[in-house]
Order: structure tokens, then sequence, then C-alpha cells
């Protein structure tokens, strides 16, 4: 209960700042509306504690210890453990809020290359600290990213058939979307830390 406890202090000292911060950034670019701040705000509460997760260190305990695996199912006589089904539930909301956020992520293979790329790089990030960079992270990231974007069509797919095509993924789509990830990023290495190191000395963790 205690390391819940201390799971949630940590994601919500970084969430306090990335949720605004992102929030002021569409404003900025004129994207309103209290529907898209609301699901843009889980979007980045939802990346703070997946980034959390998967150990993305503090700025002061980053250090080179990489850790690799390139060869795929190699660790398990079965294809399926836990762990792959747990990486591959773990993106599936990521999936599944880019078609509703970004319209041009309305199409399977640019949302799957997303997922892809936002897995790659927190695979290249762990090899500053003490996780494995796991091939098998990677392709059970990436599917989960595509599981999630079907089951968003499922849920979504008429209302997105009255509405114009989407058209193509464009450098403002991808500008936005990559704003939405690094804000949450850069405040788990630079802002999480600090924040939750200050509320640790409250008389409640005592």
């Amino acid at each position: 209960m205690r390391f819940l406890l201390y799971s949630l202090v940590d994601v919500l000292s970084a969430a306090v700042v990335a949720v605004p911060l992102v929030w002021l950034f569409q404003r900025f670019r004129g994207e309103r509306g209290w529907t898209r701040y609301v699901l843009s705000g889980l979007f980045v509460l939802y990346l703070c504690e997946m980034f959390d997760v998967v150990g993305i260190p503090a700025a002061q305990y980053i250090r080179w210890e990489p850790n690799i695996s390139l060869i795929p199912f190699s660790d398990e006589t079965h294809w399926l453990g836990v762990q792959r089904v747990l990486n591959t539930v773990m993106f599936a909301p990521f999936g599944f809020l880019l078609p509703v956020l970004w319209r041009g992520c309305r199409k399977w293979s640019v949302t799957t290359l997303a997922g892809f790329l936002l897995s790659l790089t927190i695979e290249i990030l762990q090899m500053f600290c003490f996780r494995a960079t796991d091939v098998d992270d990677l392709l059970m990231n990436t599917l989960g990213a595509l599981l999630g974007y079907f089951l968003a069509w499922i849920f979504f797919h008429k209302k997105w058939a009255r509405e114009p095509a989407p058209g193509t993924f464009n450098v403002s789509d991808s500008l936005s979307l990559t704003v939405s990830i690094l804000i949450p990023l850069l405040t788990i290495v630079l802002v999480r830390t600090p924040i939750s190191d200050c509320i640790y000395r409250l008389p409640l963790f005592d």
C-alpha cells in the first residue's frame, strides 16, 4: 500500500506540471474545448504513469547501464508470458487516445508507427538506468498500440465516418503529438523528484 502511495505521488508530481503546460500549448495553437482538454489531460496523466512505471530515471540518476536483448522471445519457451501481456495492455490506451485526439491518427498505420517510435524511445532511454532494453517489449508495445487503435475504431468509426476525411498526418499534427509526449517525459526527468521529495517531507509520510 505504501508503495502505491509513493508511486501515486511520483506520477502526480509530474502531472501537476505537465498537464497545464500541454493545455497552454494547445491554447496557443487554438486547440480549445472542454472535451479536448479533458482527453488531453488524461493522455498526459497516462503518459506520466507509463514513464514512471517503465523506469524513466530522474536527471540525477541517469547512468549508462545498457542491458540489451535483441533476440525476440528468447527468454521463455512460451511466447505469451505475463510480462508481454502487460506490455501490450500498457500501450493500448496510447493507441486508443491518439485517433481520438488527432484526426491524422485515424489510420491504423499512423497510430501503430507512433506506438513503435514511442516504445523505441523508451527502450533507448532504459539504457541509461537499471532497466533492460528488450526487443520483446518493443514488439508487444507496438502491438498494444495497434489493438488500442482498433478498440477506438470499434467505438468511434461511425462518428468518424460522418466527419471530413482525416487526410494525411501533417507537420502540424506531428508537432502537436510530439510536444504532448515530450512535456510529460521531461517533467518525469526534471520535475518529478524535486516535487515529490518536498511532498515526502510532509507529516503524512513520517
